[in-house]
């Protein structure tokens, strides 16, 4: 209740009592003036509800529900796969000429978190079966229902404290260690190594299922009054088996043409987004995509911010708006590479190597620490990203944009890039052939901005 109405109600209360009972009437006018004083002077509280925050949990959960969606494993999420979502806050104000680039990193930063917390759930169950087996299924209560890699690899080391130097070698070479170091160590550094080597070996076993990764969704908030006030971007993560072979046949040009979906049906789908242009603002990454027939495709978004600002000349805007759609290109073709590479990258001995050096922060006391998902998935990009070597066929654009964000006015343009089993079959001089239908599954700002929000779904029918 605002302090005008409260002081409306108080008056109405006063001219009742006034008219019954005048001395009451002064009383109450004494203390209510009283409790006006104190709540004037009285400080608010230094805690923030969560509802001044965000609403982004609500948000979330009305884009699952919309769709039939839920977090975790579950046979109705596309593909029957794992679906995770993680959220970062746009660091730049509305009002800068940052901010649109600022919302794509945001952006990317909250795939990055969401593979993260995919790898570091395979971690911890690749770990759990690692340690029941060295442990000889003797783990602690609290560490099996633990998902925490770095409480296992905790657990592991201290439980082998009483074991013999022999004992712990012979660990520390079955979990891929260098034994040529082994007769320089103590047997705390044995203890120290076989805790790194613990970590290592299960995120880069982890990073070899890091496969068949699409983004389904992008849920964006601008604006609003509370603390965090240049919005904020959830992203839709989805791993499925099903997707994994998509990116086999990406990657190896192995390909069955008769299941893809026409690249005329493509552009016949894409043609409203395109024409709008502002949706197309909410798409990301790569989308596996499938039809009611079974027959599928991967569709890829490729973004940039362009810094318009007014007063540039005629050289300064062709030069800035180049280099944008060249950056958004090259974003588009970058996400399929990644799709194509992640397993095979993932498996390789020199991407452990990478591992090793990477996995782990060491503090001035020598002990290695795990670092937050946010960053094991920045790390695990950045490896895949060095060794990725996709020599990708049949890759075609088929959608080109360009708009101005309705609640920010920043400029964006993107490409949208598409491959199949058809246009890789096309690129290599193959002749489609006609296939059966494929058993497919099908489910049917600154301070005061207005808040406001928008979410994108998937093109394909899961």
């Amino acid at each position: 209740m605002t302090t005008f109405k409260l002081k409306l109600l108080v008056a109405a209360l006063l001219l009742g009592l006034a008219l019954a009972n005048p001395v009451a009437a002064q009383e109450l006018a004494e203390q209510a003036q009283a409790a006006q004083r104190d709540a004037a002077t009285t400080p608010p509280s230094p805690f923030y509800s969560v509802d001044e925050v965000s609403q982004s949990d609500e948000k979330i959960q009305a884009f699952l529900e919309g769709r039939g969606w839920v977090q975790g494993e579950s046979a109705s999420n596309p593909a029957g796969g794992i679906l995770v979502i993680a959220s970062q806050d746009i660091p730049a104000d509305p009002t800068s000429i940052d901010f649109g680039q600022a919302r794509l990193t945001a952006t990317e930063e909250a795939f990055l978190q969401a593979m993260g917390e995919l790898v570091s759930q395979d971690s911890v169950n690749i770990g759990k079966s690692m340690a029941d087996r060295f442990m000889k299924d003797d783990l602690p209560q609290e560490v099996e229902d633990t998902t925490s890699l770095a409480a296992l690899g905790e657990a592991l080391a201290s439980r082998l404290a009483e074991a013999s130097v022999q004992t712990l070698d012979k660990l520390i070479e079955e979990l891929g260690g260098d034994a040529s170091q082994l007769p320089q160590l103590n047997v705390a550094e044995r203890q120290q190594l076989i805790y790194d080597e613990f970590v290592t070996n299960t995120t880069w076993r982890a990073m070899g299922q890091l496969s068949g990764v699409g983004i389904f969704g992008i849920i964006e908030e601008v604006g609003g009054n509370g603390p965090v006030n240049n919005g904020r971007v959830s992203v839709v993560v989805v791993k499925s088996d099903r997707f994994s072979e998509f990116g086999r046949q990406l990657r190896t040009g192995d390909v069955a043409a008769g299941q893809a979906i026409p690249i005329e049906d493509i552009q016949a789908r894409l043609k409203p987004q395109l024409k709008e242009g502002t949706p197309m603002l909410g798409y990301f990454g790569v989308q596996p995509i499938v039809d009611s027939e079974g027959r599928y495709g991967l569709l890829s978004f490729g973004m940039d911010a362009p810094a318009l600002v007014r007063g540039m000349d005629e050289f300064e805007i062709s030069t800035e708006l180049e280099a944008s759609r060249m950056s958004a290109q090259m974003m588009a073709d970058g996400w399929l590479a990644q799709f194509a590479s992640m397993t095979v990258q993932g498996e390789k001995e020199s991407t452990k190597r990478k591992l090793r050096e990477q996995v782990r922060h060491t503090w001035g006391n020598g002990r290695s620490e795990i670092e937050t998902r946010e960053n094991v998935g920045k790390m695990v990009h950045s490896i895949l990203e060095s060794e990725a070597d996709a020599h990708l066929q049949g890759v075609q654009t088929v959608g080109q944009w360009n708009a101005t964000d309705p609640s920010t006015g920043h400029p964006y343009l993107g490409y949208v890039k598409y491959w199949s089993p058809g246009t890789s079959a096309k690129a290599q001089g193959k002749t489609p052939k006609p296939a059966a239908a494929a058993s497919g599954s099908s489910s049917g700002a600154a301070s005061g901005t207005p808040a406001s929000s928008r979410s994108t779904g998937a093109f394909g029918e899961w």
